[in-house]
């Protein structure tokens, strides 16, 4: 931040003049306050505020701007710091034109330097907490940003609305910045290796939990593992009860379920499988993606950025950005494209998953309409029943204009093709289906300031066709309420 060099007190008595770097306009008054950005003046037409980076202060007592660097502090779980968001700060200064040097004292500190002249710029520095300190550390305005492995709690959502200067969906208060999956390991005493997410979703939600019936036998199932962690899975299969008793960790539980980040051993690693039968289908027809993703979330503290701090938010949403975040081994929205016919499976996944009354013409209208074309990974997922896009998704918005301003697209035939779960009618899933892929179509020519997307940009409505899951659950018709973008 820049100061003043001198006297307050002298800086507020004498009239200063700021001046448009153009000399188009002028006005002057007293200089109230000056926080290095951003000028205060009292003039003759009342308070006024002024970009410093807009106007030339002229005046005995102008603030002398001298570099001091920015402090930007970040709250985040100690196994994200390194892995991560280190690395991120570390593209990010890359791509600015930084240099950087790591602290010798601080294991995570970082300071960003102008290579023109070696003045310090930024100092980012990366505090330890779990999700909870994290948000408390916003709350208490201790940091700039929390980074999270599950989303607020019903608790610390209210404290943040309070707090945020919006809603915490709003893309300026919050992203998805990456995805983890998440592995489910059982005791070796138990020899269940495989299970659906219907019947994962029934262990957990039941009071008591069970396993799936095994040669006669059932097991109490309890959940166990760090407590994010534990969070995460069941804010993603939509379990929100979580007053089931814990056993002692020296009591040997067959029933115990332990959720990880880290695949750590296959011997007693839990398949979970995306079908809707007890049986797992053969690997080669497997949906291409991990059933259980769950998101890692970066919060904006409610108060005006600085300039290099509202660089590295803005950065993180660029494809540069998510590019990194895939090549350190998190899921991100890089573009990644699934050929409707290819080895995916994609086709005898949806079969799988598909209700006995779906109607066949959904499924042959899909294969007709999407021939030739490629998804992207890139998916919208909407509140039951509504053209609303849940909080994850908005994001992606963000993400996907880059895209369309980086000229991604330029040359190709674009689809938004809308997917519904299938409760209501066929028809009325296939008009509500088609209702969103042109919602996100319209939000994105929005977001480009109107600007008209040519024919090439398509929509489709497939209704209850290509379910991802089953829709016994409330996680599946989640999955299943989709926009998907297709590109040829």
């Amino acid at each position: 931040m820049t100061c003043f060099l001198g006297s307050m007190a002298s800086a507020l008595a004498d009239p200063v003049e700021l001046v448009l770097r153009d000399g188009s306009f002028s006005i002057s008054g007293t200089l109230t306050s000056f926080d290095g950005e951003i000028y205060q003046i009292q003039s003759e037409f009342g308070q006024l505020t002024l970009a410093a980076d807009m106007v030339v202060c002229r005046g005995t007592t102008c603030p002398t701007l001298s570099a001091s660097p920015e402090n930007v502090a970040l709250s985040s779980d100690e196994s994200l710091n390194s892995a991560l968001l280190m690395p991120l700060i570390q593209s990010f200064a890359e791509g600015q034109g930084y240099s950087y040097q790591l602290s010798q004292e601080m294991a995570a500190q970082i300071t960003l330097f102008d290579p023109k002249n070696g003045e310090a710029r930024a100092v980012f520095t990366i505090s330890d907490r779990n999700s909870g300190g994290a948000i408390l550390d916003i709350l208490d305005d201790r940091t700039n940003f929390a980074l999270t492995l599950r989303a607020p709690t019903q608790e610390e959502q209210a404290a943040l609305k309070e707090n945020m200067f919006g809603t915490l969906d709003h893309p300026q208060n919050s992203m998805v910045l990456a995805w983890q999956d998440l592995y489910l390991y059982s005791e070796p005493s138990n020899p269940n290796r495989f299970i659906t997410i219907s019947q994962l979703v029934a262990m957990l939600g039941e009071k008591p939990g069970l396993w799936p019936l095994t040669a006669s036998m059932q097991y109490p199932a309890f959940l166990t593992g760090q407590e994010d962690q534990t969070q995460a899975l069941r804010q993603l299969l939509r379990i929100f009860d979580t007053a089931q008793p814990m056993p002692s960790k020296s009591v040997n539980t067959p029933g115990r379920l332990t959720v990880s980040a880290n695949q750590i051993t296959q011997d007693t690693l839990v398949q979970v499988s995306l079908g809707c039968g007890q049986l797992m289908a053969p690997p080669e027809i497997q949906a291409p993606m991990h059933p259980l993703q769950a998101p890692i979330y970066m919060i904006a503290a409610p108060k005006k950025m600085q300039s290099i701090a509202r660089a590295f938010w803005s950065f993180l949403l660029t494809p540069e950005a998510q590019d990194a975040v895939r090549t350190l081994g998190f899921i991100s929205r890089s573009p990644k494209k699934t050929e409707i016919h290819g080895q995916s499976g994609l086709l005898i996944n949806a079969i799988l998953n598909t209700d006995m009354d779906m109607r066949t013409e959904d499924l042959r209208l899909a294969v007709l309409n999407l021939n030739g074309y490629e998804r992207m990974s890139l998916t919208f997922r909407f509140l039951g029943g509504t053209q609303i896009m849940n909080a994850d998704s908005q994001s992606n918005l963000q993400f996907l204009k880059r895209l369309f301003v980086a000229g991604y697209f330029e040359g190709r035939d674009v689809m938004f093709v809308g997917f519904s779960d299938s409760q209501g009618s066929a028809d009325g899933n296939v008009q509500i289906s088609l209702n969103r892929a042109r919602a996100v179509r319209a939000t994105i020519a929005t977001l480009l300031d109107d600007a008209p997307l040519s024919n090439d940009f398509e929509v489709l409505g497939l209704g209850e066709g290509l379910p991802l899951a089953c829709n016994d659950t409330a996680w599946g018709q989640n999955q299943n309420r989709r926009v998907e973008i297709w590109v040829k």
